[in-house]
């Protein structure tokens, strides 16, 4: 006599621990049919997940959001690290703007993926995509102010030395 449980788990194929792990990942076992499929995207869940926690971490000394210190060599660190976690490769001579195109591309094909496994990784990838180019655009306004101060230094300076 075959048990209820047995038969689903027979035509997915995937064991109820494993599908409890990919629930808590944020995963669906609906989008894999195989124990493999699955054990792969726990894997990479677990990826962007330790990914996620240790760019949060790293932001979190001083937790105030207002006054973000970050440099632009920190976030282009940060791109860095995004673009490798989902295999982009970066040359050196790459722009954090050139990274930041590169990661979102690739964010792009894997939301467009027929793979519920690759959209749902498109999504915890967007977030800390979104988190970058904050920071980046950030920066950008920081360093636009400073130029801006610095100008109008240089004329104060010009006027005040009669040239």
């Amino acid at each position: 006599m075959t048990s209820i449980g047995s038969i689903s788990s027979s035509t997915n194929n995937i064991t109820s621990a494993t599908k409890l792990q990919l629930e808590a990942l944020g995963g669906s076992a609906t989008s894999v049919t195989t124990e493999s499929e699955a054990e792969a995207l726990i894997v990479k869940l677990k990826a962007a997940k330790a990914a996620s926690e240790a760019s949060k971490t790293a932001k979190k000394p001083d937790d105030d959001s207002s006054q973000s210190s970050t440099s632009e060599t920190e976030v282009l660190a940060e791109a860095k690290s995004l673009a490798s976690s989902l295999g982009v490769t970066v040359s050196t001579s790459d722009t954090t703007e050139d990274i930041l195109s590169a990661i979102s591309s690739k964010i792009q094909q894997l939301a467009s993926s027929s793979s519920q496994s690759d959209r749902q990784l498109a999504q915890t990838y967007q977030a800390q995509y979104e988190t970058i180019a904050k920071e980046y655009q950030s920066v950008q306004t920081s360093q636009d102010s400073i130029y801006s101060a610095m100008n109008q230094v240089s004329i104060n300076n010009k006027y005040s030395l009669k040239l």
